[in-house]
Formats: C-alpha cells, structure tokens, sequence
C-alpha cells in the first residue's frame, strides 16, 4: 500500500538564519513486519538490502518495491550486537556493527562481506578518547550511520550529549584501529542514517530530534570538497508521523530512499523523498 502526499514546509538551515518555503512530496509503503527494526539500506540488483538492528540473527533481508521479502540471507560467523548501518563499493558490503546507545561497548565493529554475502573479514575500532565505559544514556559515543567514500569509510556519530555528529574515517582495511574525529556538524539531531554517491559527490544524512516528532533529511553538496559550513547543509524536515527514519539511499540529488522502524505506526516503511 503506497500513500502519496505532498506538504508545503518550511525548510530552515537552523543555526544558518536562512528560511524559505519549500514543497517536498513522499510516498510511504508498507513493508513485512518481519523487518520492523529496519536499519540499513542499499539497492542490490535493483531491490532493496535491509537488516534488523540489535536482536536479531545476523541476517540480510532483501525485499522488493512493493515490501515484499524476497530473500533472508545468513551471514555465517558474524554476530549482530547492535547492527545500525550498511555500505558498499564495487566490491564489499560493509556492516556497522556500531551502535552504542549506552557509550559502554568494547567490541565496536565493521564486518566485511563480499556481494555474494559471504564474511570475509573485519574492522574493530574503538574512540580514541574515551576512557570510561560506564553506562550513560547521554553520550558521545553512539553510531548509526556508515558511508563509502573512495577508500575509506566514514562514521557519523549520533552525539546524545551535543546533538552533533562526528566524522570518523578509517581505511576498508581488516585491522584494530582507534579512531578520532575528523570533523564535527551542529545538526541539532540524532543522526540514524547516510549514504555518499560518489558521481553527485553528495552526502546525504536522516535523523530525528529526541522527541522523534521531528525527522530529518540533510543534504551536503561537493562533498570532496565540503568545509565545516553550515550554510552549504541543507536540512528539509520530513512531514511523516509514526516513524523514526533509520536509513537513506541517494537516487539523484532531489529524490532519496529511506527506511523507518515500526514506531507505532503499525508497520515500517520504505518511503521515497522527493525534495524541489
């Protein structure tokens, strides 16, 4: 079941003291309710990959257009702790095990698997500057968005304490690295998804407020060549309800794919964004 609606918003860069009225159209589908924690998204062979977040088997789902699960797929010898993310390149998918809701996990991971879903190895990384591990709801340390970018990959934090996120880089090498950040956006939200297309060289992030009454779509133009300016990220807000946005797939630089849990809405939800 698709539901097609369009909103007049006001789209506000909010830190940028820059307003205007945009139009942005969304068409919300249902998707099986075995994927209610829907995560992560990439297009594979014209569908869509999926996993479930922390709980589950360590499973790919893939699942059509219309919602519908085509295929469950096991990944052998890999362990879904809190897995929020996928990327991929021509070659790997690669797994964000990197959720940390609580600041106080030590086994923060990147599994790599080839296109045929089968693991091969993985990245085990921890932040360079934290030094406690104590339970804290309130914290800098959580992830949920992973993106490939040339040769490396780049986790946006989900910054609990400043509502900001972080820009870590590590290479797509199996190894144990500690990682600091890069660089640091004020988005004034919890960041939950990315996706980088490489032939745009553009960056797009979904996310929420804390009251997830607010999502979010942010847009970063030139992003090879992007400094820390707030006035070049694009934030739209996303007229939905019931939903809490956990992924987004660039299409072109106006139309996105994203995924949303079940947040009491009765099912999750592919949704495609179209932004004017």
């Amino acid at each position: 079941m698709r539901i097609k609606s369009c909103f007049l918003l006001i789209f506000g860069l909010i830190f940028f003291a820059k307003c205007a009225k945009k139009n942005i159209e969304i068409e919300v589908t249902k998707i099986s309710k075995e994927i209610h924690e829907t995560s992560a998204l990439e297009i594979i062979n014209g569908n869509f990959l999926t996993l479930n977040d922390s709980g589950d088997a360590p499973l790919f789902y893939i699942f059509d257009k219309n919602g519908k699960i085509l295929s469950k797929n096991l990944i052998s010898g890999a362990q879904n702790r809190d897995w929020e993310s996928l990327a991929s390149d021509e070659n790997f998918i690669y797994i964000g095990d990197i959720g940390n809701n609580n600041g106080n996990r030590k086994d923060l991971k990147i599994y790599i698997a080839d296109l045929e879903f089968n693991l091969i190895d993985s990245i085990d990384f921890k932040y360079n500057n934290q030094s406690k591990f104590k339970k804290k709801k309130k914290n800098k340390y959580d992830a949920e968005a992973l993106v490939s970018f040339n040769d490396s990959l780049i986790i946006f934090s989900k910054n609990r304490k400043k509502l900001t996120t972080e820009l870590y880089f590590l290479p797509k090498k199996p190894g144990q690295y500690s990682i600091k950040p890069r660089d640091s956006y004020d988005v004034n939200a919890l960041i939950t998804g990315g996706d980088y297309n490489s032939k745009l060289d553009l960056i797009a992030l979904v996310g929420y407020s804390y009251s997830i009454k607010n999502q979010f779509l942010f847009v970063m133009k030139n992003f090879s060549n992007f400094s820390n300016n707030p006035s070049k990220i694009k934030k739209y807000d996303i007229p939905i309800t019931n939903a809490q946005i956990e992924a987004v797939k660039i299409i072109n630089e106006k139309e996105f794919w994203m995924t949303s849990e079940n947040e009491g809405g009765g099912y999750p939800k592919l949704i495609k964004v179209k932004t004017k």
